[in-house]
């Protein structure tokens, strides 16, 4: 009976033993799950901390080239703002961008702000004609109708004046002088200042002033004078000959006289182109002033 007990009992144990080897496996397979699943999560997390350092850094670049296009478009602005402070110090600036007719994007060639568009100006005045030159830079020069004299200036435009500096008075010295403008059509009115004469300038083209020629009036009154003479058989040359502005077109007419007691003897009368020195006499023959110079 004892025997039967403790071989009954040793049957239990041996049962207990084995019941629990049983249990270990899936305890350990619950083990090994979580330490799987800690892995899993462990290298999740380090997938999202390095795809949140990609995010960043691809946000770092998006930033800077966010930050580039700003520093580009500033830069872009601040040129703008230079070129126009520039533009705003820098005499007699005109902006450019001539059609072929020399006007500007405004259909202009002359502005209060911007000045005189570049070019050959045609200066009519009470006391004779003068041409001025005008660069972009605010240089220029004014020559005279009269005897070709030169004299080269600085301007500005300022408060509606054009403020002409000119070196190279017939007395060599420099003289500041300031024109009230304003803009008549297409060209411009100065009213002078230092002795009020008024002269009214029409744009005649952008063209340099080693390209502009004309025959100025001592040229014209020696041309006329030798005309005469040869195309006179005695040699005949009127003793007197003057220069009249026609208050009918642009042309420049010549006056060839005499004068005999209290009265004027008429020799002819020249009516002659400044630019090309032909023309027509008081006959309305055609006449070539020029030609004189080959005689």
């Amino acid at each position: 009976m004892k025997f039967t007990y403790l071989f009954a009992v040793t049957a239990a144990l041996i049962l207990a033993g084995c019941g629990s080897f049983t249990e270990r496996p899936a305890d350990s397979k619950g083990a090994s799950g979580d330490v799987k699943s800690q892995s899993a999560t462990d290298a999740e997390n380090s997938v999202a901390e390095e795809s949140s350092e990609v995010t960043a850094d691809s946000s770092e670049v998006v930033s800077e080239s966010s930050l580039m296009e700003e520093s580009s478009e500033v830069t872009e602005s601040s040129l703008e703002k230079f070129d126009e402070s520039k533009a705003d110090g820098m005499v007699g600036l005109f902006p450019g961008g001539l059609d072929d007719d020399g006007k500007g994007p405004d259909e202009n060639s002359f502005g209060l702000e911007v000045g005189f568009a570049p070019g050959i100006w045609w200066s009519f005045c009470d006391s004779g004609d003068k041409y001025y030159e005008f660069a972009t830079d605010g240089t220029g020069m004014r020559i005279y109708q009269e005897d070709s004299f030169k004299e080269g200036f600085t301007y500005s435009m300022d408060d509606g004046c054009a403020v002409f500096r000119f070196a190279g008075t017939a007395a060599g010295a420099v003289k500041d002088t300031r024109a009230k403008a304003e803009e008549r059509g297409d060209g411009a009115i100065l009213n002078f200042e230092d002795d009020g004469h008024t002269e009214e300038l029409v744009y005649m083209g952008n063209i340099s002033i080693d390209e502009f020629t004309f025959y100025n009036n001592e040229q014209l009154k020696d041309m006329a004078q030798e005309y005469y003479k040869q195309h006179n058989d005695t040699g005949y040359v009127p003793e007197f000959c003057d220069i009249i502005k026609s208050d009918e077109n642009n042309d420049i007419v010549i006056h060839l006289y005499d004068i005999e007691g209290n009265h004027t003897t008429t020799a002819n009368w020249y009516y002659i182109d400044r630019f090309s020195g032909k023309g027509k006499d008081m006959m309305d023959n055609e006449i070539d002033l020029t030609t004189a110079l080959k005689g």
